[in-house]
């Protein structure tokens, strides 16, 4: 059976991989360009930290006190962007849905994660008992992913 610790281990790893590779490229010099889009779409960003890699920059910065991180191309587009919250952040509409649907249960976190595609929202439900993931789109589509034990 998998466990919360299994899974927060596994996550934490990651997190840590990814962030000891990206350490390299951190801080970056970024196109004059595509600095001045970024700050002019987001005068009030605070601790802004910029990475780069051979076919993208990305940005992580705090915005409004909500996480966020996009990617721009080399020609300057956005190509992604996600945003991490509490409950407080998310929609009146989908909130409604996801009380509708899973009743009683509480929102842990949303990752917010919008493409030319659309949005979707990874969200973190919890009751006293159980972990539940939790897929949706801006239409009100919802499924359960994963429900896990907690420890």
């Amino acid at each position: 059976m998998i466990t919360l610790k299994m899974i927060f281990m596994k996550k934490m790893f990651l997190a840590i991989a990814v962030f000891a590779s990206s350490f390299a490229f951190a801080n970056p010099t970024v196109d004059e360009k595509i600095e001045k889009s970024f700050n002019e779409s987001f005068p009030k960003a605070e601790k802004v930290t910029w990475y780069e890699n051979d076919s993208y920059y990305e940005v992580l910065f705090t915005n409004n006190h909500v996480t966020c991180r996009l990617w721009y191309d080399h020609d300057g587009n956005v190509t992604k962007t996600e945003r991490y919250y509490k409950a407080d952040g998310v929609s009146p509409f989908l909130m409604a849905k996801l009380n509708k649907k899973f009743v009683g249960k509480k929102v842990f976190g949303v990752t917010e994660i919008a493409t030319e595609s659309g949005v979707t929202y990874n969200i973190i439900l919890e009751d006293d008992k159980k972990w539940y993931h939790v897929v949706a789109d801006g239409a009100g589509n919802i499924h359960l992913e994963q429900k896990l034990i907690k420890a």
